[in-house]
């Protein structure tokens, strides 16, 4: 089952602050929509909602993309499964480092090519596993602001987060797993950090 699933696992997230661009105003209600929306895709179970939202390499063929789509898809009902509903959403102001596991479509060298990226750190409260932390990440590749990655985390100092996110992370590797009868591939899911790198901090 071929795709290209970027999983960040065991990685401390530290969120930072940045300028705000000159009309930045019209690309905050742009990325505040895009928040929402995914937000409420997830609470209700939505998950090929959700996973429309993001970006996917314009040259995938559409056989191509509907199968990531559907990945995507299935990881994030992983994330509600394990996490479970997340709530009380604020902006986190501070540089707090979280163990996180991260999904998004496209592979390693791709997002190379375009290393851009706004990134929204939410504090919220996990109905699973309380207090954690959304990160979501958003590019303009195609002159269109589009969901980049997701990541959903622990506060690393909670005892036994990583432990925790090692677990959900290696369920998220499994249901990416080529189905028995397929023959294996050479094509590896990539893990990468989500870092701060040419990025800018979109605040409120």
């Amino acid at each position: 089952m071929k795709k290209s699933l970027l999983i960040l696992t065991c990685c401390i997230l530290l969120s930072t602050l940045s300028t705000r661009a000159s009309g930045q105003e019209s690309v905050e209600a742009q990325i505040q929509t895009l928040s929402s929306e995914f937000l409420k895709h997830m609470s209700s179970s939505k998950y090929s909602d959700a996973a429309g939202l993001f970006h996917y390499p314009q040259e995938y063929t559409s056989v191509k993309k509907s199968g990531q789509i559907l990945g995507v898809s299935k990881l994030l009902k992983i994330f509600t499964e394990e996490f479970g509903i997340p709530s009380n959403y604020k902006i986190n102001e501070s540089p707090t480092p979280y163990y996180n596991v991260t999904v998004t479509g496209g592979d390693m060298q791709y997002w190379q090519e375009h290393p851009s990226h706004l990134q929204v750190p939410l504090e919220v409260v996990f109905s699973k596993e309380n207090d954690g932390q959304i990160v979501l990440l958003f590019s303009n590749v195609l002159n269109k602001w589009e969901i980049r990655a997701v990541a959903y985390g622990l506060p690393a100092q909670r005892p036994g987060a990583k432990e925790r996110i090692v677990e959900i992370m290696t369920k998220m590797l499994i249901t990416l797993q080529p189905k028995p009868h397929n023959p294996p591939t050479e094509e590896k899911h990539p893990i990468v950090l989500a870092s701060n790198k040419s990025s800018r901090r979109l605040i409120k």
